[in-house]
């Protein structure tokens, strides 16, 4: 178990589940913690899909505005041809330990940008043209790095007037759900000192499977998961109990998040600390 090296009181607003444009979310870091730092959040984690590259970087704004933030990262993966979201969390103050994870990540990552080169290429084969590219992804150097990229490149010059038709585009340009093996990746994370979860387990839209409980026991019964994303906004009170329930039962860590991707889709949520202390104390948060 990691040193405790935070403290927050038990009944500290806290949300574990936050993503930036370093993935597919929109916040800017900087904005992110200065609306963070407005509020009563003093706790939070940056969880980008794929992506640990950007710590310390990402996370530097938090520490300046005095919000502790642990580190962790969203995976996609697969287990029983059920796509399954994996939040990794890294426990304070060490961080993501070893290779493991960045190689899971980085392969599933190369995988997603040779589809989402494919698309690209297809698209242009098919006579789209995008003049303004280089100004709507300046963030990203210019260049496409997930199909969201290209679908907002179509929204952006006017090829659909908004991001469901773009999507339904770009799948038809041949986009695939790219998944890492849930048993690879959980290996991954715990060989780099992480705690897996499984995030928003009764969301269930787009390619995101709403898990029953009796498939999350198949799962547990598969795989070492250390807790589930039990406090989530869509989540039903009945949901929550369910899987409050589940998570005592398999003695389980419970998260709280957001899934906040940026302040035109979902703000952040206040999560009282004590609610998911077990985790944080794992994380090396002292709650008290």
């Amino acid at each position: 178990m990691a040193a405790h090296v935070m403290r927050v009181p038990a009944r500290a607003a806290v949300d574990l589940h936050l993503h930036t444009r370093y993935s597919d979310g929109t916040w800017l870091p900087s904005a992110l913690f200065d609306f963070l730092e407005g509020g009563e959040l003093r706790r939070g984690s940056v969880a980008d899909h794929h992506h640990l590259a950007h710590f310390p970087e990402g996370l530097a704004p938090g520490a300046e505005r005095g919000i502790g933030v642990i580190a962790g990262t969203e995976v996609t993966t697969v287990w029983r041809d059920l796509p399954a979201h994996l939040l990794c969390y890294a426990p304070l103050p060490d961080g993501f330990v070893g290779a493991a994870l960045s190689e899971v990540i980085d392969d599933t990552t190369a995988q997603m940008r040779a589809n989402t080169q494919l698309i690209y290429d297809t698209l242009l084969a098919r006579g789209y043209t995008f003049p303004r590219q280089a100004e709507l992804l300046a963030d990203l150097g210019g260049t496409p790095v997930r199909a969201r990229d290209v679908a907002a490149l179509l929204v952006g010059h006017d090829h659909t007037s908004d991001m469901r038709g773009a999507m339904r585009i770009v799948t038809e340009a041949g986009y695939q759900q790219i998944c890492a093996p849930i048993e690879q990746a959980v290996a991954a994370a715990h060989s780099s000192g992480a705690v897996c979860l499984l995030a928003h387990p009764g969301r269930g839209e787009g390619e995101i499977n709403r898990y029953t409980i009796r498939e999350i026991e198949g799962l547990l019964a598969e795989i070492p998961l250390d807790g589930i994303e039990v406090y989530y906004p869509t989540h039903t009170p009945e949901q929550v109990m369910a899987y409050g329930t589940l998570a005592q039962r398999h003695h389980l860590l419970m998260s709280a998040g957001s899934d906040s991707h940026g302040p035109s889709q979902r703000l952040p949520i206040s999560c009282n600390a004590r609610r998911i202390a077990p985790l944080l104390e794992r994380l090396g948060v002292k709650v008290r």
